[in-house]
This record gives structure tokens, sequence and C-alpha cells, in this order.
């Protein structure tokens, strides 16, 4: 995994092992959506309702709900408000769909499998959420929720009410980033789960992210094959109920019957790409007993500590985590304008919180943050260092041009009122982890940046991930850590249009007027 770091780094002098292509070639395209040939999506409601939780609680930890009843209705919130379609522009090359979570390039290479028992609305089996048709594609029949508890080494798991498995498909994003587009995998599932795991938490729905599994166990569980499509995580949505006896005995994954389900193929076949395809199977784990090491690893004292729980700004507005979801887009422009305090405090405080997950022990993160601080009231302009709850200033200094340079020079990365740099000590972590911590890592980046897009939204602000030149921003920090991914934070330069609702996705009608000024913005 060491290689592939190096070798898709923005900036390294070294590309020696990635293989040339034509970038965003319209002719090879891959189709923004997977479809199954001769099945159909069965309708999920279109009314899936909202908490009256405020996201800023949620953001922070210190909601309080009792755990509803996982039925069609809560299911349809959580996939329309982490991996729906919200929003819709065409133009003369086509149409653009938008999703309810931040995407690089806005490709959405990330797929969402539902693993449940007999809920209400939805009959026990493996289904494909189709976000587009807003429907769940039966594939397998059936309560196979043990065979999945198995993969993941937690009984608990055959009683939840359901499972959610991510997969990526490289192709949909290494068409624009090449191997790199192996750590957008991670990132896009990371800012998915930020999304998945607010509402849950606004519903009262206890969820748990899982990144250790048996891959082909995975994979042959909602037929995907690799290196196609690839398990990312799973999801265990709702708490445990049943007896600790429930799905003893059931048959493990690979004893189930092959799913050879037809999908409508690309317009052309995908480019190749050795490194990546490489560097994904370093990282998998072929039985349960490499699972349960592995997860052994995790509960050490690996990363930096993460509150659970942090304090939610004062007079923050208390509209729900929904309504706050449908309002995030990719802030594409931003004024150099300041923002208050809390923007800053209360937002990296909610997007380093710990996330309930297996990849580290509670209380901690695997994941670092530096910042540089550009217009942020009553914090000095300079480069810091975020600890816990607090900032460590490294230097002062007014340090737009350097942070927009170190953004791959994109003006976003100066224009913010500040800029965090997402974080990871990389040899301690593969050291500890190995080749599968780098997935857990890039994933939590994800959710990090998700978080905080979530929390600058919340405030009545504006956040968009970005990349960057890597070794350049550790040189900046002065640190060993590697970056994972960027979030610039600031004040939006125009007002964007709020998400729609299921099937009903909000028109964007001066999307193509707003590339214009972006575009006219990065040629100064």
């Amino acid at each position: 995994m060491r290689t592939y770091h190096d070798q898709t780094r923005h900036g390294a002098a070294d590309h020696s092992l990635l293989r040339a292509f034509r970038a965003m070639d319209p002719a090879t395209r891959p189709p923004p959506f997977k479809r199954y040939v001769g099945r159909s999506p069965a309708p999920l409601p279109a009314d899936v309702g909202h908490s009256a939780v405020p996201a800023a609680a949620v953001l922070s930890g210190t909601a309080t709900a009792a755990e509803p009843e996982l039925d069609d209705r809560l299911l349809a919130r959580l996939l329309h408000l982490s991996a729906g379609v919200t929003r819709v522009t065409s133009s003369p090359s086509g149409t653009t769909w938008f999703r309810a979570s931040m995407s690089a390039g806005n490709l959405h290479p990330v797929e969402v499998y539902v693993v449940c028992g007999e809920m209400a609305g939805v009959p026990a089996g493996v289904h494909h959420f189709a976000p587009l048709d807003f429907g769940l594609t039966p594939l397998r029949e059936g309560d196979v929720r043990p065979s999945l508890a198995a993969a993941v080494a937690d009984p608990d798991l055959a009683r939840s009410p359901a499972g959610l498995v991510l997969t990526g498909i490289p192709w949909r994003t290494a068409w624009k980033y090449g191997e790199r587009g192996l750590r957008h995998l991670y990132w896009d599932a990371g800012a998915m789960l930020a999304n998945l795991l607010a509402v849950a938490d606004a519903a009262g729905l206890p969820a748990r992210v899982f990144t250790a599994f048996v891959d082909h166990q995975v994979s042959h569980l909602v037929g995907v094959e690799p290196p196609e499509e690839v398990p990312l995580a799973v999801v265990a949505l709702g708490a445990p109920r049943g007896g600790a006896g429930a799905g003893a005995g059931a048959p493990g994954a690979e004893q189930l019957p092959p799913l050879r389900l037809p999908v409508e193929p690309p317009p052309a076949e995908p480019v190749e790409f050795p490194l990546l395809v490489e560097a994904q199977a370093a990282g998998d784990l072929h039985q349960a007993g490499a699972v349960a090491q592995w997860l052994e690893a995790a509960r050490g004292p690996v990363g930096v500590d993460a509150p659970a729980r942090v304090e939610p700004p004062q007079g923050a507005p208390h509209d729900p985590v929904e309504t706050v979801v449908l309002r995030r887009g990719s802030t594409r422009m931003m004024r150099q304008e300041a923002v208050p305090a809390p923007v800053l405090t209360w937002g990296m405080a909610a997007a380093s919180r710990h996330v309930p997950g297996d990849f580290a022990a509670p209380g901690r993160s695997l994941v670092e943050h530096g910042l540089s601080v550009h217009a942020v009231d009553d914090v000095e302009p300079g480069a810091y260092r975020w600890r816990g709850h607090g900032l460590e200033l490294l230097r002062p200094g007014r340090l737009r041009e350097q942070a927009a340079h170190l953004c791959l020079d994109q003006p976003l990365g100066g224009d913010s009122a500040y800029t965090a740099f997402h974080l990871t000590e990389l040899d301690a972590l593969l050291s500890t982890l190995g080749d599968r911590g780098y997935r857990a890592a890039q994933l939590e980046s994800g959710i990090a940046a998700g978080r905080l897009a979530l929390a600058a939204f919340t405030l009545g602000f504006g956040a968009t991930g970005l990349t960057f030149y890597d070794d350049e921003v550790s040189r900046f920090f002065a640190t060993t850590a590697a970056c994972l991914l960027v979030t610039s934070v600031g004040v939006p330069a125009y007002r964007a249009t709020p998400g729609g609702e299921p099937r009903e996705p909000a028109v964007l009608r001066s999307f193509d007027q707003l590339m214009v000024r972006l575009s006219s913005r990065l040629r100064k």
C-alpha cells in the first residue's frame, strides 16, 4: 500500500507505475447508475418524513431519541439522505444528477445494498438500492443476515434489523482520476456514511460501521465481482434483538448460491489500472481469523484522542438534520469574508468526534487535522493543529495563497475562511493495521469531511472537498503525517438550491452559468 500511496501523490517525481490513459473521455464514460437487466426496483415510500432533532445536537453527539422500528419509510429516509438523487440539471451534453452526499467530481462510485430480515414494507433478503428510481431491486430471497454477520465476525449483526453493504465501482471514479481514484472510493463512502450516521442518530437508530470483513464473502453475498466492484464497508442498523443464538448454524456466505444477475453494460470497456487493483486486493482479509486479528490490533492505542460528544454551539439554528442534508451542496465559489468562531471550533469538534466503528478503540480516531485559518472571528490567521477540543498555533501569518497552492492551485483552498487538512501518521498506521488500515483511514477522513460540511451548512455557511499536493501539505504543517483529504469552509459566493425529495429532485437552472464563472476564476 505504501507503493500505491507514493505513486499516486500529486506532485511526486515518480509516477512510473501509473497507467497512461485519456481522462474523462466521453466515449468511455461509465454510466452513473447501476441497473439490473430484467429486474425492476420495488418502489420505496416517497414520503420519508424527518426528525425534530436539531442538526447541531446530532452532529455534537448529544441527540437523544427512543429507538424506532426500522420499516420501509425510515429505511427510505436513510437511503435518500445518504445516497439518493436530490438535484438535477440538463444541458446540451446531457443530464447530470447530484446526490445527497459529497463525491469527488460528482461521479458517485458507491453503491448500496440492503441485507435485512422481514420488515414492514420490505421482504427479507438482499436488495440493491436504485437511487434514480428510488426503489430496492431484489437480488436474493430469505434472511441472510447471519451470513453477513459471520463475514464481519460480529454475531450481533445477525440480530440487527438490517445491514447495509457499501461497494465501490473503481472505473466510475478512475475514469477521471486514474489510480488515485481508489482513494476517492473511500472518501466518497465516508461522506455518504457521515450523512447516514447523522440521519440515523436523529431518528434514534443505532448504527455501527464495519471496515473489517472477509472480502470475498461479502462480495459473494451481494453478487459483485472484484475488481469491477469491491466491498468498502458494512453498516449495522438498529440494536440487536432476539436471543444470543439467533442465526446460529446459518450457512456462510460462500455456501449461498452465486448471484449471476446481468447488469446494463458500460458504453465501452473500462480501462484497467493494475496498481489500483493490486492496492485494493492487498488489503483483503481472506478468513475469519484474519478479521479477528485485525480487530484486536484496531482496539489498541492507535491514532489520536476523539471524544464521543462535544458541546453544541450556543444560538445554533434549530433546523433538523434532514433539512441541512438537503441544503448541503459542494460550495464551488467563496467570498473572502470572515465567519464566526464556532464555524471553526464547533465545526472541527463535530468533525473529529469518534466514529461508531470497528477501526479504532472508543475515544480514538485514525485521523488528525491541520488548519490554514484565513478569516475567523477571534482567531489569529495562521497554520494550526487541531487538538481534541482546541487549536494549537504552529505559526501565524496570512496564508491564503499558500493554502490555495496546497489544494492543487484551486482558489477555494485560499478563498475559504479556513481550510482543514485531514491527515494520518501513515507509517504508524501501516505498521499497526497494515494495508487494511489504509482503507479505514481514508474512509474515516471522508466521514470527517462530510461531518464538517454538514456542520458548516448547519450554521449557514458552505464547504467543499478538495484534493492537494501530498508532500507539500506535510511540509506546510511540519509533520510526518500524510494528507488524506481537504475540506474548505467559508462564505458561499452564491445561493445554492436546496435538494429535493425522492423522485422529485430540485432542478438547477443556473448550473451552467456557475460553471462558466468557476472556469473563469480558475483561469485567473
